[in-house]
């Protein structure tokens, strides 16, 4: 009976929403929507938004050939670029990419060709989106392909008719009108952030559209105070979000300055705090660590957003707001997520760490497989996929923790982070504590892991996932683990448990597909255990040259 009901349920919400879809279209469709979309047509762009992200020249070249891969959906259109737009699936991780315009980017550094095709797959976007849709319309969409055609509208205007001028510029006008009309409705909370920088910045740049671009402005405002911590953190506390905030607020406050308006205090403000938040992420390698979904992401971004960076909002080694940590000695840099767990976003990394020196990264999160299919997402959000305490077996039947408590010191010797979680949903308690500990030279690494009353599960499991660059052997004596960096230096993990194993791993945090790695496993059987007690204490030291 019952999942009779959920399957009646099921249905009655899929002709629901059938019925709102077609009811959007039919208005979007109806001329009284589209007289609202009228107004001046703009004859230029007042602005341009500098766009920091690097060209790929080899997506780029796909472009041109017709043939665009992204995650688990391939696209070919045998040379034919006008055909591209109908052999993506509405909703889908490619059709999204598409509609954004981000190829723009990547055809702008390949000279005349790349404008052609620029050209092409406008033209066709035209003629089959111009007027409405439902899914190209989308206000997030809509807002990410406004920003690109500003950024690079030469590509698609240069050396053309004045007819062809005016149809695009029109087009963006209309599409802005839309935005101010439908921004609040975006998806989540940041594609409402994002919608509605992406009118500022489109409003201000485009002439006739000034009140949309305050409107947008005005919506930010209100979406920042609900979504940013005291920090400069987004609420998301994912590292590769906070980058993209960070470059539309620069973009945004660059729109309304080219504008001639004195741009409002708080947005000033509010790009420093993002900035130096943004820059709190970054390791020795110029890009950014990898927590709660977000990816390495683009060190020349994170170079445009450094030069935000207002000196009296120099991130400091605590995110208290945010719930990160970062010690950094010498060469190496440590950064412990000590925050609790993105019920957005939805990754299990409460507690996990991140090592590298130099330009080197050797301790690592697995990433985000939100480009691939259902299971790899499912899997890269566990708590296996990063560098914490995991439970072997069945997720439902392991220890569940809730509240977490962490503090610091610093002295001479070094820094010293301790985390812990409490299992106050089982009577019996438990807990789970992590001590990490940087010393002062940076060549010392150190953790104590101890798990008490219930939460000292024999399935106890810590993993500590090794960035694809990095070379590891099993030492002879079955207990440590000798490491090679890309930078040639070498590191010997070792523990206080009878052995410690390698396993195959996969990284994802570059942004692409997923690279084949390592992952040193400590096991629970292995350790010491005492009294509904276990304790483990581990330390990476780097190895002196020969």
């Amino acid at each position: 009976m019952a999942s009779a009901f959920r399957e009646h349920t099921m249905i009655a919400s899929t002709e629901q929403e059938g019925l709102v879809r077609k009811m959007r279209r039919a208005w979007g469709e109806s001329p009284f929507y589209q007289m609202r979309l009228r107004g001046p047509a703009p004859d230029r762009l007042i602005s341009t938004p500098q766009d920091p992200f690097t060209p790929d020249n080899e997506l780029g070249n796909s472009f041109l050939s017709g043939r665009v891969s992204l995650g688990s959906e391939q696209l070919d259109c045998d040379n034919d670029l006008s055909r591209m737009w109908g052999h993506a699936t509405p909703g889908g991780p490619l059709f999204c990419f598409l509609q954004e315009f981000s190829w723009l980017r990547h055809l702008s550094v390949l000279g005349e060709p790349g404008g052609d095709a620029a050209k092409v797959l406008m033209r066709s976007w035209l003629d089959r989106y111009e007027l409405w849709s439902d899914d190209a319309w989308a206000p997030y969409l809509a807002a990410e392909r406004l920003v690109q055609l500003c950024a690079h509208h030469e590509l698609i205007l240069k050396s053309t008719d004045a007819l062809w001028r005016s149809r695009v510029l029109t087009a963006m006008a209309r599409q802005t009108r839309h935005l101010a009309n439908s921004a609040h409705r975006a998806g989540n909370s940041f594609d409402r952030l994002m919608s509605s920088l992406g009118l500022c910045i489109a409003g201000y740049a485009l002439p006739g559209c000034e009140a949309a671009g305050i409107r947008g402005l005005e919506m930010a405002h209100r979406e920042l105070r609900l979504q940013l911590r005291g920090d400069g953190g987004h609420v998301s506390r994912n590292p590769s979000r906070q980058l993209k905030l960070a470059v539309r607020l620069r973009q945004a406050l660059a729109a309304v300055e080219a504008h001639g308006v004195t741009a409002p205090g708080h947005l000033r403000h509010t790009v420093a705090r993002v900035s130096a938040m943004t820059m709190f992420f970054r390791l020795g390698d110029g890009k950014l660590a990898v927590f709660n979904g977000g990816y390495e992401d683009d060190p020349r971004a994170v170079l445009f957003v450094n030069e935000a960076v207002d000196p009296n909002f120099m991130p400091l080694d605590f995110a208290r707001q945010s719930g990160y940590h970062r010690l950094t000695a010498g060469r190496s840099t440590a950064m412990i997520d000590t925050g609790s767990e993105s019920r957005a976003v939805g990754f299990q990394g409460a507690g996990s760490l991140q090592f590298s020196s130099g330009r080197s990264r050797i301790f690592v999160n697995c990433g985000n497989g939100g480009h691939r299919a259902n299971e790899w997402r499912m899997a890269l959000t566990a708590p296996a996929a990063h560098c914490v305490l995991s439970y072997t077996g069945e997720e439902k039947t392991a220890p569940a923790f809730d509240k977490i408590k962490h503090w610091r010191a610093e002295d001479d010797k070094g820094r010293l982070v301790e985390f812990e979680r409490f299992n106050s949903a089982d009577p019996s308690g438990g807990t789970y504590r992590r001590r990490i500990f940087l010393a002062a030279n940076g060549a010392d690494f150190r953790g104590e892991e101890v798990l008490t009353g219930a939460a000292a599960d024999p399935r106890a499991t810590w993993r500590f996932h090794l960035h694809p660059s990095i070379r590891a052997s099993i030492a002879r004596d079955g207990r440590s683990v000798v490491l090679q960096a890309a930078n040639r230096e070498g590191w010997r993990f070792k523990s206080n448990c009878e052995r410690v194993t390698l396993e195959k791993s996969i990284y994802c945090g570059g942004g692409g597909a997923p690279v084949a790695a390592e992952q040193i496993v400590v096991s629970a059987t292995d350790c010491i255990q005492t009294n509904d007690e276990i304790f483990v204490k581990w330390a990476l030291k780097r190895l002196d040259p020969v």
